[in-house]
């Protein structure tokens, strides 16, 4: 998820870069977008797996989450707007919390490897 997420940041920061070419804004519109698809799957899972006894409030957290990002995302967005900005800096603000995103996954996935690692192995018995 968090490799899908930095080709995110980076379609998103091309997307920045390229905005005055309509072909090559819209591949990286394509990229950005199918990113975003793949990333759903794979966070909700995430989410079911860590919410074990409560999954559909789990699940319901997850669509809560999902539809926090769209509207802080649409915010941010019309803020660059609304500051006068040219269209391409809508996409500052969203590589910006597509990164933030892509950190915490990271910083959670060495959590989960340094508690598996602190975590003591029972041994089996013989016989």
């Amino acid at each position: 998820a968090a490799v899908t997420d930095f080709i995110i940041v980076l379609a998103l920061l091309m997307l920045f870069f390229c905005g005055g070419m309509k072909t090559t804004s819209l591949i990286f519109a394509f990229i950005c977008c199918a990113g975003l698809f793949a990333l759903s799957a794979p966070l909700q899972i995430l989410l079911l797996q860590n919410a074990k006894g409560g999954e559909l409030l789990g699940a319901a957290g997850g669509q809560i989450a999902f539809n926090l990002g769209s509207a802080v995302g649409a915010y941010c967005g019309g803020m660059m707007l609304t500051l006068g900005l040219a269209y391409n800096y809508v996409a500052l603000p969203a590589a910006l919390l597509s990164f933030a995103a892509m950190s915490s996954l990271l910083l959670y996935g060495r959590y989960k490897r340094q508690q598996a690692a602190d975590t003591p192995v029972l041994a089996k018995p013989l016989g």
